[in-house]
């Protein structure tokens, strides 16, 4: 199994933001970046937020795990 951490934006209020910097309720549907400092970067940047320093980095755990009997899936399905 691997894991990777991503960081998305929150606001102080409790509501992400999505690429178009539109607020979310499902964090899973946020603007997501491998480091920390791309997530400054973007809520700094021409396409961020109006208040970035209203929002505060949070990390997410990402898990990845192949499945074993991927190929025994897929000949039932056929």
């Amino acid at each position: 199994m691997k894991i990777k951490y991503r960081f998305i934006p929150q606001h102080k209020d409790g509501h992400f933001i999505d690429l178009y910097s539109q607020p979310v309720d499902d964090y899973m549907k946020a603007v997501h970046f491998a480091r920390e400092d791309d997530l400054e970067s973007f809520l700094l940047g021409r396409y961020g937020p109006d208040d970035p320093w209203n929002f505060r980095a949070v990390p997410v755990k990402v898990t990845y795990e192949l499945e074993e009997n991927q190929s025994e899936h897929l000949s039932e399905a056929n």
